[in-house]
């Protein structure tokens, strides 16, 4: 039984040897800096740009709720029609192929 232990000790020591020296269980060191030159620049603060339709981020106008509205409409559409296809799919018949 003692033999177990110490050949399975034997063994995660080779291991764990092994794992440090290819540099896996080394500590992680720092990089330096990298050195920027030139003068800093900065860009604007704008906030992202609306996607799939939809109105601006802070847009709070009727208009921009009535263009978010058709936007999600048009979405929906999109998803019943995607679900419809996914459930034609899984009812879909084998058929006979010929060799």
């Amino acid at each position: 039984m003692i033999i177990k232990w110490i050949i399975a000790l034997l063994i995660i020591a080779g291991l764990s040897w092994l794992l440090w020296s290819s540099g896996w269980l080394k500590g992680a060191t720092q990089q330096p800096a990298a050195v920027q030159s030139g003068a800093a620049t900065t860009t604007p603060n704008t906030p992202p740009a609306p996607i799939n339709g939809m109105s601006a981020n802070d847009d709070t106008s009727d208009a921009a709720l009535a263009q978010d509205v058709l936007a999600i409409d048009a979405q929906m559409k999109g998803l019943s029609t995607d679900s419809t296809a996914v459930d034609a799919s899984m009812n879909d018949k084998a058929t006979v192929q010929a060799f």
